[in-house]
């Protein structure tokens, strides 16, 4: 049997990846993570400042938990409201960064250096730059178990 290839190497890490990456690329649960980046959050708090019900959150507060993104918090009054939190592996298998249009527009310069940086690592231009409405970096760690 031959030395396996990096898919096969990785099968588990891919099927991680695309699950949380699916997790993530949801508008609301890329509000919820963005609001999360802040601090912890109670679902009330996410509730006022994303405008959407308490089923909903707890749906996508559900999907995101299972896909690793995000963990329930302690609640520091000791109450029945829930509190969230981005969850923050001290060795992460892997990170996903996601750039959607308005992030890019909002920040141009940053745009252009996050472009200009990825041409420096390709060592060729970017096919339709001024074309581009989103971006997606995943990190990969290389930590044994």
């Amino acid at each position: 049997m031959g030395k396996p290839d990096g898919n096969q190497l990785n099968r588990g890490a891919r099927t991680y990846l695309a699950h949380a990456v699916k997790a993530a690329t949801h508008p609301v649960r890329r509000d919820i993570l963005k609001c999360l980046k802040k601090g912890p959050q109670s679902t009330v708090d996410l509730e006022e400042e994303l405008s959407e019900s308490r089923y909903n959150l707890y749906h996508h507060l559900d999907v995101l938990s299972q896909a690793g993104l995000v963990k329930e918090s302690a609640s520091k009054s000791g109450g029945k409201t829930r509190h969230f939190a981005l969850k923050e592996p001290k060795r992460p298998e892997l990170a996903v960064l996601l750039f959607d249009e308005r992030e890019l527009t909002n920040d141009p310069k940053g745009k252009e250096l996050l472009l200009k940086a990825i041409e420096k690592l390709e060592g060729k231009p970017i096919p339709h730059r001024d074309k581009v409405v989103s971006a997606e970096i995943q990190l990969r760690y290389p930590w044994s178990k």
